[in-house]
């Protein structure tokens, strides 16, 4: 299965959500556009960790001039293995909701791979409290858009790749609800507190 899959397979391996060979993550081609402003959530940026068991993901969040973020998520096993993984990208908002818009970045440049990866789309919030918590968008129900002519994209065995306009998108979120785009036993989501000191 392809890398690009690792950051949604771990959060499903983890809690149990879906099975692992059946799913993926839809990557589109022309994300929620980013605000005008440009500027990074100041509550996104810094150091986040979710611990299950004997195991912990720990996320560092780093502004960069541009208004785009970096995040490093570093993952630690029960063996005290490390799996590290780079995703660049911004943070948008439709209406009162808030996305982040993500694309994982190579750590090596491989000759003669032309394929540009889409981005992920991934609602998010910060509770009062402090807590950082999203969802990803599910790939059955984006496939079933797809299929539906809801949305535009190319549906394989291993990717989905939504096509459709950024305006296209943001219509059909609007309309829909951004809950119609997430699995629904994601619940509240993946949540992150920050790391006691």
């Amino acid at each position: 299965m392809p890398g690009k899959c690792h950051f949604f397979r771990l959060l499903t391996l983890w809690f149990g959500l879906i099975p692992l060979l059946t799913s993926c993550v839809a990557e589109f081609v022309n994300p929620i556009p980013p605000p005008k402003s440009s500027e990074p959530d100041q509550a996104l940026l810094g150091e986040w960790e979710m611990t299950e068991k004997d195991e912990k993901m720990r996320l560092y969040i780093y502004p960069r001039r541009s208004g785009w973020i970096d995040i490093i998520s570093v993952e630690i096993d029960s063996k005290n293995k490390i799996k590290l993984d780079i995703y660049e990208g911004y943070n948008t908002q439709i209406q009162q909701e808030k996305f982040l818009c993500l694309k994982e970045r190579e750590m090596v440049v491989k000759k003669g791979e032309g394929e540009e990866s889409g981005y992920y789309i991934v609602p998010y919030k910060i509770s009062d409290d402090g807590r950082f918590s999203f969802r990803i968008f599910d790939v059955d129900r984006i496939n079933d858009m797809i299929r539906k002519g809801e949305l535009k994209g190319n549906i394989t065995r291993w990717k989905t790749i939504v096509t459709s306009g950024a305006d296209e998108l943001v219509s059909l979120i609007l309309k829909k609800g951004v809950d119609s785009f997430v699995e629904p036993k994601q619940d509240q989501g993946f949540t992150f507190s920050r790391p006691k000191k």
